[in-house]
């Protein structure tokens, strides 16, 4: 301490430091060897407080540059020995002043372990889509207070999908990771649970998973499994058709389309060639509509990397049951996007549904308007 210069300095610098010390270092354990580890631990403060102190501080308060230099640290090595010293003895004195204050006055009250609250309320979501993940994340949010109740979310996949981009993924312009969020990242709350929903036991009050023995007991329920396609069997739609819903089908989609770009760019035969380059998407909803124009357009930017290839063997065919496509929309704006799509190559078969399929194939039946086109189904559990 002597580097201060002024013993009633150097013992309020010392009586500070002291506290800051015992206050920075933890209760000492009964376990052998602690007074030493707490004394080396204290004594290791020692560095940093003479290169603050003497080293910089002290030097600038006096109206001197720091003591950067090796020979002005040389000087003040006694004081980084007294540091150390004062460290060490400080560590050994508050462990003997702890032990002695538990024989007089009692062991410090370990804090009690935290106890879990019970769980009351079990609440099931069935589906990891929009209305599943958005239930979730508001019934967090109003049970942010009351920790008895539980929620665990049942998805076949890890990750909430951004649905409305799946034509982008599968025109190859966006990455599958670009419209996907895994599940645990967006729910705090929520237990996440990866499985296929094999049945309810309305009884019970429990789901059944398809790939484990477990079954999740529930109070309440909430049913959000979306909807699948429906496809009719015997008319080899379901065997021959690609779905487009999920982010596997958007992926199988881009690539087939390379394997056809691939096939016909080694084919010698026209009509051949032209056949592998015909693609029909059925239904001129948005995501029919949003496909088709996806695809049309990374197609014809295809062709630029096969040089014998041309734009004529090229065949984008969008199949709708009515007059018009886009029925969500005005009549105005569902026109106005049928000719720019028409405009930039893709074909349109209006009031026609795709009746069969066979490889290569596809049959179309002519139909007047109908008032009805239920091509989904529910979810079936």
């Amino acid at each position: 301490m002597g580097g201060f210069g002024n013993i009633s300095l150097g013992l309020v610098v010392g009586a500070v430091l002291g506290t800051a010390y015992a206050l920075a270092l933890s209760l000492p354990t009964r376990d052998a060897g602690a007074a030493a580890d707490r004394a080396m631990t204290a004594a290791a403060f020692g560095l940093p407080i003479w290169g603050a102190v003497n080293v910089i501080l002290l030097p600038l308060l006096a109206g001197q540059t720091p003591h950067w230099t090796a020979e002005g640290m040389r000087g003040l090595f006694p004081a980084l020995v007294g540091w150390l010293l004062f460290g060490f003895a400080l560590g050994l004195l508050t462990t003997g002043a702890v032990r002695l204050a538990e024989r007089l006055f009692g062991a410090t009250p370990t804090p009690p372990e935290p106890v879990s609250p019970e769980v009351k309320t079990c609440v099931v979501i069935l589906g990891g889509g929009f209305a599943g993940v958005t239930t979730a994340i508001n019934l967090e949010k109003e049970f942010r207070d009351d920790p008895s109740v539980a929620f665990t979310l049942v998805s076949e996949t890890n990750a909430l999908l951004f649905t409305p981009m799946l034509a982008e993924v599968a025109a190859s312009s966006l990455e599958p990771t670009h419209i996907s969020t895994p599940l645990r990242s967006s729910l705090h709350r929520t237990r996440v649970v990866r499985a296929q929903v094999a049945g309810i036991d309305l009884e019970n009050r429990r789901i059944k998973l398809s790939d484990r023995e477990e079954t999740l007991p529930y109070d309440h329920l909430v049913l959000a499994l979306g909807a699948v396609s429906s496809l009719p069997p015997g008319d080899g739609i379901a065997e021959h058709a690609l779905e487009f819903k999920t982010l596997a089908d958007a992926i199988r989609i881009r690539n087939h389309v390379i394997d056809a770009f691939d096939r016909a760019d080694a084919e010698p035969n026209p009509a051949r060639r032209r056949a592998l380059l015909t693609f029909v998407v059925a239904g001129g909803g948005f995501s029919g509509a949003e496909l088709v124009g996806a695809l049309n357009d990374f197609a014809r930017g295809m062709l630029a990397d096969y040089p014998n290839l041309s734009v004529d063997d090229l065949r984008i065919v969008l199949v709708h049951s009515r007059e018009r496509i886009l029925p969500e929309l005005s009549a105005s704006l569902a026109d106005y996007a049928l000719e720019r799509m028409r405009a930039r190559g893709v074909t349109f078969e209006l009031n026609a549904r795709v009746s069969a399929a066979r490889p290569g194939v596809v049959v179309l039946q002519r139909m007047e308007l109908e008032k009805t086109d239920a091509t989904k189904k529910p979810e079936p559990v």
